[in-house]
């Protein structure tokens, strides 16, 4: 299971809008620059980043939560998003290779788009179980660790 952890800033029937930490404690504090892993996640922060996830808890806004997706999902993902445009990419160039450079070059962008095409549907069909972030743990705020907190806050 890939887990991080969130704050719920909704919460609906059955699922939450999460907001995630934006780093974890990595031990890369700069004296100078602060937190480096904060500083590039600031980089490419886009937009609000507000996420929704199943609540099986029943949690309530303002509540610390680990979120979690299953890692066999992610792999699979990973490789089915990745592997098979290249494959059509590939499969395409090699199919299209005897009729010439430019028949292999538009045949190369045709199994490509296909795959792409494929990837896209697939990604409608799947397991939404398997592909779907969960709350999985709700913390208590007592238990909650008040230590040092970190310097690029501010």
């Amino acid at each position: 299971m890939i887990e991080t952890q969130a704050r719920v800033v909704k919460a609906d029937a059955g699922s939450a809008w999460v907001e995630p930490r934006p780093h974890s404690p990595c031990g890369q504090c700069d004296p100078e620059t602060g937190c480096r892993t904060l500083n590039i996640a600031r980089l490419f922060r886009n937009g609000a980043g507000h996420f929704r996830v199943a609540d099986p808890l029943g949690v309530s806004p303002g509540d610390r939560v680990t979120v979690g997706v299953p890692e066999e999902g992610m792999l699979k993902s990973a490789l089915v998003v990745y592997l098979v445009p290249l494959a059509g990419l590939f499969a395409g160039a090699a199919l299209g290779a005897p009729a010439g450079e430019f028949a292999s070059v538009c045949a190369a962008a045709l199994g490509f788009s296909v795959c792409l095409l494929g990837v896209k549907r697939f990604g409608r069909r799947a397991d939404a179980a398997l592909y779907t972030p969960t709350i999985i743990a709700k913390f208590d705020r007592s238990s909650v660790p008040q230590g040092k907190p970190c310097r690029s806050r501010s």
